[in-house]
């Protein structure tokens, strides 16, 4: 079985050397078929995608600038739209944007041919060749959804994630849940630091949670090219991790740093309503992670980690889901 990666983002076109959700779903596929990555080509044409048995396609808001690879990656959607072989997968990091991007896209294609976009690559061919819009809309508007799939967590609602995906019909989205590939032994860690290890440093969230503290925060990426063994040893050194909540009400997300975090015995702190109901130890405050000593920091790890571990599939329950995923696509189209 050959399977094809690709999408909106570099970072659905060239495997990252970072872990995303993408390359975590990429490597389960390389479980039981040969993956390829590579980037959408407008000289690519239906009979060239169909010699992949399927295509795992990442789905950017198209009026994001990390859709960098918009043009070419629309008109392999709009060639494949119907085809069983299509599997969406939506990982944005914000995942609000998606329906105002997509609805606004549906209402007029022509947003994407403006002068705003004018410094994207490909812009001067999809000016000059607009036909492949027109009918990726009416596909949108018209024809079944390709089945999308987006990073499931053991806590929230199915409900919220197909309100920020309603741009899709409810019955082709699903969450997939591939956390159990992502988390290993677990390695204690003694003689911590006191400061917090952190994602998104300009949060507004985070912004008011750091009024309460008394450690100050290390970001997890203090450059852009920042590698995730720098992020797991600014992690494991710290007394926890902070995991701000998406902007726009959506909520504690899909994060691979909450892996290095259960990984490395470090409890993670989060929108304690999000998490307290799935368990108490997801629903600590940072000055109370503060007040305890270290064992009582690890035990809260322990449980988190516990509790998390409880709550997901196993490896071999996921590749059986994703199997069956691929069955399922096919049948229904």
């Amino acid at each position: 079985m050959r399977i094809l990666f690709t999408g909106m983002a570099s970072s659905h076109c060239t495997k990252p050397k970072n872990t995303s959700f993408f390359v975590a779903l990429s490597d389960l596929v390389s479980e039981f078929a040969d993956v390829v990555w590579d980037s959408p080509k407008f000289s690519w044409t239906r009979e060239d995608l169909d010699k992949f048995d399927y295509i795992f396609f990442g789905l950017t808001p198209p009026t994001s600038l990390s859709a960098n690879k918009l043009y070419p990656a629309l008109n392999l959607l709009s060639q494949m739209f119907t085809s069983p072989k299509l599997i969406l997968v939506a990982d944005g990091a914000q995942m609000w944007q998606y329906k105002n991007s997509f609805e606004a896209l549906k209402r007029d294609y022509q947003i994407l041919l403006g002068p705003f976009y004018s410094k994207r690559a490909d812009y001067s061919w999809a000016v000059a060749n607009p036909k492949f819009l027109e009918t990726l809309v009416a596909h949108m508007v018209n024809s079944p959804w390709p089945r999308t799939i987006y990073p499931r967590l053991p806590w929230g609602s199915t409900s919220k994630a197909k309100s920020l995906l309603s741009f899709i019909p409810e019955n082709r989205i699903t969450g997939f849940n591939l956390d159990s590939t992502l988390i290993g032994p677990e390695v204690p860690r003694i003689g911590r630091s006191d400061y917090w290890a952190a994602e998104n440093v300009k949060s507004s969230w985070l912004e008011k949670v750091e009024v309460g503290l008394s450690f100050p925060i290390s970001p997890n990426k203090p450059k852009r090219n920042t590698t995730d063994a720098e992020i797991s040893a600014n992690i494991e050194n710290s007394v926890g991790l902070i995991i701000p909540p998406q902007e726009r009400e959506v909520g504690t997300w899909w994060n691979y740093t909450l892996f290095q975090a259960l990984n490395t015995g470090t409890p993670v702190v989060t929108q304690w309503q999000d998490t307290i109901s799935f368990d108490p130890s997801w629903g600590k405050l940072g000055y109370q992670i503060e007040d305890m000593s270290p064992a009582e920091r690890a035990s809260v790890a322990a449980q988190q980690r516990h509790s998390y571990l409880a709550a997901i599939p196993t490896m071999l329950e996921s590749q059986e889901h994703l199997r069956n995923l691929l069955i399922e696509s096919n049948i229904e189209r």
